[in-house]
């Protein structure tokens, strides 16, 4: 069968030309196999664009976690909660832009404030008054009081360590085995590693997730495992007088969806008072998740909050949040924060716009009701079949786990069989639905566009799939996508 390690091949056109019906004579489950057949004869558009696309770009993709098997889908419109592919094909979109699009696909509330945005130019080089009315808007509705503006999450990470080292005057940071915090090489340690490399569970390894990460920079990190609070604890007791910051996704959303144990988020805001370090919720993705963000849920404030995706909308947005004490000391010859897009009006206007008349209390409330409906249904449909599965959900988002238990850090989660998910992704998608994210460590997101309707025809196309997903398929292991 056709795996993502084929396309590391140094001959692209080599793998492509094996990219057609011959890529099954391996003969998997012949269930799979008809799904695979019935993808490439419908998606002969998109694979020619592929062949393409690798003479281009590596991997003929821009960002490695658009890479998927067998081959990249390529897409030509959206609209609400839908996206249509280059070989004409509709799809119901569960992974909404990996969570950007809560908003939905060009929803015409935000399109309109663009359009008049963009008729009186998308940056000045110097400030936009629109930037205040944003930033407003994120401290009353995340609870902080400074804002500072940039363009990724990557950015704001990168960002947010450099504040908090030059604010405790300290240098290394605790970050959790399985939280991504974007492709910030400071943070690129333990993304996805695999456990012979990552040694003992609860005194983790850093384990660099990839080329090109110089060694010395593992001094400035110690992993721990999430949900783990004893050998947290001990951790922060060893490193303390060394640890800056503290960062993780409160509800980490790169390895399916994992719902924290309260007390030990109630134990990081303990141990960060008392060993003076930063604590940094990374709600890149969780501020799209919950209204109010994590704190809303979880009842723990941090120093500092990542915010992006879900707050632009669908443009290219992301945000430092914190307390003024912290956040004054930015500042020429003090901490460093700049770039030329930072609160550029275009992504001003639609945080704006998105904030504050599309993602309103009662949108978000309706579409977390979506997902759970979303969630019992899959349950159900898998309990009557005495499936293994489990389907945690947070906010407007869950994922589908085939696993013995619900996982509760990467190591759980590992455990759970991607041969069964890589059928339910693959067979979903041939019936007109993108369930989640492309990966068995995503989730789906419901946007305040879906409805009852995509819903019912969502757990209709899984009624078909879910006989099969019972079968032994071959066993594939979680990949490094960073």
């Amino acid at each position: 069968m056709c795996t993502k390690n084929i396309i590391y091949f140094e001959h692209y056109s080599n793998y492509v030309d094996k990219c057609g019906i011959m890529v099954f004579e391996g003969r998997p489950e012949e269930i799979l196999e008809q799904e695979y057949r019935k993808f490439f004869e419908t998606h002969g558009r998109s694979l020619e664009t592929w062949k393409r696309a690798v003479q281009l770009t590596p991997l003929g993709v821009h960002s490695n976690y658009r890479l998927t098997r067998p081959f990249p889908v390529y897409f030509g419109k959206g609209e609400g909660a839908y996206l249509t592919d280059v070989d004409g094909r509709k799809y119901i979109d569960f992974n909404m832009g990996f969570g950007a699009l809560v908003s939905g696909h060009s929803n015409k509330v935000i399109v309109q404030e663009l359009i008049s945005r963009i008729e009186n130019s998308t940056i000045f080089g110097f400030e936009d008054e629109e930037s205040l009315n944003a930033a407003e808007l994120i401290n009353e509705r995340f609870g902080t009081e400074m804002v500072r503006f940039s363009t990724t999450g990557t950015e704001a990470t990168m960002h947010a360590l450099r504040i908090a080292r030059g604010y405790t005057g300290k240098t290394k940071v605790l970050k959790f085995e399985g939280c991504y915090h974007g492709s910030n090489q400071d943070l690129l340690f333990s993304v996805k590693p695999k456990p012979d490399e990552a040694g003992e569970e609860r005194r983790p390894r850093p384990v660099p997730a990839g080329l090109g990460i110089p060694d010395f920079m593992k001094q400035g990190i110690v992993i721990s495992q999430f949900n783990d609070t004893a050998s947290t604890e001990e951790l922060l007791d060893e490193y303390g007088e060394d640890i800056a910051a503290v960062i993780l996704e409160p509800f980490p959303m790169n390895m399916g969806v994992i719902i924290p144990d309260r007390e030990f988020i109630a134990m990081l805001r303990r141990k960060c008072d008392s060993i003076g370090a930063v604590l940094i919720f990374d709600e890149v993705k969780t501020c799209g998740k919950f209204y109010g963000g994590a704190e809303e849920v979880l009842g723990v404030r941090p120093d500092m909050k990542i915010l992006g995706k879900a707050i632009g909308g669908g443009i290219p947005v992301s945000a430092i949040a914190g307390s003024s004490e912290m956040l004054s000391n930015i500042g020429p010859g003090k901490i460093a924060h700049a770039g030329t897009f930072n609160s550029n009006p275009l992504a001003m206007a639609a945080v704006s716009v998105t904030l504050g008349n599309v993602l309103t209390r009662s949108a978000m409330r309706n579409a977390q009701l979506l997902s759970q409906e979303l969630a019992k249904g899959y349950s159900d449909l898998m309990a009557d079949r005495h499936l293994e599965f489990h389907v945690p959900v947070a906010g407007l988002s869950g994922a589908i786990s085939f696993n013995h238990r619900e996982p509760k850090n990467w190591r759980e989660f590992l455990k759970g069989d991607v041969g069964k998910w890589n059928y339910y992704y693959i067979a979903m998608l041939n019936r007109g639905v993108i369930p989640a994210g492309p990966g068995a460590d995503e989730q789906w997101t419901v946007s305040v566009m879906h409805s009852k309707e995509e819903i019912e025809n969502t757990l209709e196309a899984f009624k078909d799939i879910v006989p099969s997903i019972g079968m032994n398929f071959p066993l594939l292991e979680v990949e490094e996508s960073v």
